[in-house]
């Protein structure tokens, strides 16, 4: 037998952009069941795991998670630490994921997943055609 995390998502969670040493996490939710997160910045050893339970905090209803890391300006091995964390958190709660990578992220993922088992998306064209208007916004502030 082993235990099992299950977070429910706080109704609130969704309303704080979050930084955490060098990076700042974002999410919204695209229709239909999808949250984007949004990552900029660095992801290090002092923030990958802050990483993993950002999103694992997020995926509460959602059937898809896309996680953007294109403007990812470093990401250490303690990154793909945390990727790997999430697709095993996404297969558990039947989430499919895809992930947009950035040169930095690319670059390490050619070293630490070389049989590409993570979900690197080829190409973002679904998520570059969805308009500001179709999102509904899930961070603090005024944009």
């Amino acid at each position: 037998m082993s235990t099992q995390r299950v977070f429910r998502p706080d109704p609130t969670s969704f309303e704080l952009r979050e930084e955490h040493h060098r990076a700042t996490f974002s999410a919204c939710e695209l229709p239909p069941h999808t949250v984007l997160v949004t990552i900029h910045g660095e992801i290090d050893a002092t923030n990958a795991m802050a990483l993993a339970r950002y999103i694992e905090k997020r995926l509460g209803g959602s059937r898809k998670l896309i996680l953007d890391l294109q403007t990812v300006e470093f990401f250490a091995a303690s990154g793909f630490a945390a990727l790997t964390n999430i697709d095993v958190v996404c297969t558990r709660a039947g989430v499919r994921w895809s992930l947009l990578a950035g040169s930095h992220v690319r670059r390490l993922l050619r070293i630490c997943d070389p049989k590409r088992e993570l979900p690197v998306a080829v190409a973002a064209a679904k998520y570059t055609r969805t308009r500001p208007s179709d999102r509904k916004l899930l961070v603090g502030g005024h944009h």
